[in-house]
C-alpha cells in the first residue's frame, strides 16, 4: 500500500495590488504560525518522502517538517495549483462556481478543471510507481486536491471544496494504483464521521479491486451470528480493518475467529461495497460464512448471539441493513 497525505497550504498573503505572482505568494503571519500544526500532524506518520508543488506557499507549509525529519523536499511541477488568470478577479466566487459546474470552463489565459485533473492524475501515477509502498507528504493546494477528491469520491462537491480550511489534510491510500481509502483531517479540530449521513453502495465481487474493511455475515445452527463489544450495548457483524500484508480473505478469517470464537468454518467472498461519509470514503468486501464449531471468546467481544435477521439494536444502522439486504437477495431468496 502507498499512503499519501496531501496538505493544503497554510494561509497565504493575498491582495489585489500584490507585488507577487501566484507562484510566489508567501504565507501570511497566521499561515506561518499554522505551519506548526502540519509539522505536528506529520511527526508520527512515518513519512518516507516529502513532495511539493513549486509554489512558495505549498513548499513553505511542508518544508519545516521535512527539515525536522531530515528529508529533502522534491518539487513536482504538475502538482501546482490551477492557473486562473494573469490578472486579478474581483468576483472570484462566480468564477469558481462556473468552473465547478463546467469542468471545461476557463478564462482565455487560464486553466480548466479538466486540464488540471489530467495533469494531476498523470503526475500522481508517476509518483505511485516511483514510491510504491511508501508514505508520502505532499505540499499542495485547494483545487489541486479537490480535483482528485472529485475523481475518487462522487460525494465531494463545490461546498465541500469551499469549506476546506488552510491548512488541511487529505489522506489517500492506494493499492496497485487504485485508491480505496480517503479521509480528511481538519487540523483546527478533527471532525468524527457522521454515520447518520452516509451513502452505501454495493457492487459485484472484485469490482473495486482494493479494500480497507471486511464484513462477515456468518450463520451457525440456522441463525445469523452477531457479536457485542465489551464496551457497547449494540450488536454488529464480525469484521474490521484488513491488516497490512493481508488479503481480504485472510482478514475476514482472522476477524471471524477473533470476534465470534469460530474454530471451524467455511467462508467465501460475496460482493464489494463502499461507504461514503462527510470525512471520506472506504471500500470493503462482504463475506458469507458457515460456522461449524464455536470456541471461547478471547478478544474484545463479550457476547455472540444468533438472530433470524439483523438485530434491532445494531452498530452502524445506516450500513448493516443495506449490506444485509443484498445478502438476503443474493443468498436467501
Amino acid at each position: 500500500m502507498t499512503t499519501i497525505y496531501f496538505i493544503r497550504h497554510a494561509q497565504p498573503w493575498r491582495g489585489a495590488n500584490s507585488p507577487y505572482t501566484d507562484a510566489t505568494y508567501p504565507l501570511s503571519d497566521k499561515g506561518q504560525a499554522d505551519v506548526a500544526l502540519v509539522t505536528q500532524f506529520l511527526q508520527d506518520k512515518n513519512v518516507d518522502v516529502v513532495l511539493s508543488s513549486p509554489f512558495k506557499r505549498a513548499y513553505d507549509t511542508v518544508a519545516p517538517f521535512a527539515q525536522q525529519a531530515g528529508l529533502e523536499v522534491e518539487i513536482i511541477e504538475d502538482f501546482r495549483e490551477r492557473k486562473i488568470s494573469n490578472g486579478w478577479i474581483e468576483d472570484f466566487e462566480t468564477f469558481a462556481k462556473n468552473q465547478w459546474e463546467d469542468e471545461n470552463y476557463k478564462l482565455s489565459d487560464g486553466e480548466s478543471i479538466a486540464e488540471v485533473t489530467t495533469r494531476k492524475l498523470a503526475a500522481l501515477q508517476k509518483i505511485l510507481q516511483k514510491y510504491d509502498g511508501k508514505t508520502i507528504a505532499v505540499g499542495s493546494h485547494g483545487m489541486a486536491i479537490s480535483v482528485l477528491l472529485r475523481r475518487y469520491n462522487s460525494e465531494f462537491g463545490y461546498e465541500q471544496h469551499r469549506a476546506m480550511p488552510m491548512p488541511y489534510v487529505v489522506k489517500m491510500v492506494f493499492d496497485k494504483g487504485v485508491c480505496f481509502d480517503v479521509s480528511y483531517t481538519n487540523l483546527f479540530g478533527q471532525v468524527e464521521p457522521d454515520y447518520q449521513n452516509i451513502r452505501v453502495e454495493t457492487t459485484e465481487l472484485d469490482t473495486l479491486k482494493a479494500y480497507r474493511f471486511t464484513v462477515i455475515f456468518a450463520q451457525h445452527d440456522g441463525k445469523w451470528l452477531y457479536c457485542r463489544h465489551k464496551n457497547r450495548d449494540v450488536f454488529e457483524t464480525a469484521g474490521g480493518h484488513i491488516e497490512p500484508g493481508e488479503t481480504p480473505l485472510q482478514g475476514a478469517e482472522r476477524e471471524l475467529r477473533e470476534e465470534t470464537g469460530a474454530t471451524k468454518f467455511d467462508i467465501a467472498p460475496a460482493f464489494d461495497y463502499a461507504v461514503y461519509t462527510d470525512t471520506g470514503f472506504a471500500n470493503g468486501q462482504v463475506f458469507i460464512a458457515d460456522i461449524h464449531q464455536l470456541g471461547k471468546l478471547e478478544y474484545e467481544m463479550s457476547e455472540v448471539r444468533g438472530f433470524d435477521t439483523i438485530p434491532d439494536k445494531m452498530r452502524f444502522p445506516k450500513i448493516l441493513p443495506v449490506l444485509f439486504e443484498r445478502v438476503r437477495k443474493q443468498y436467501i431468496n
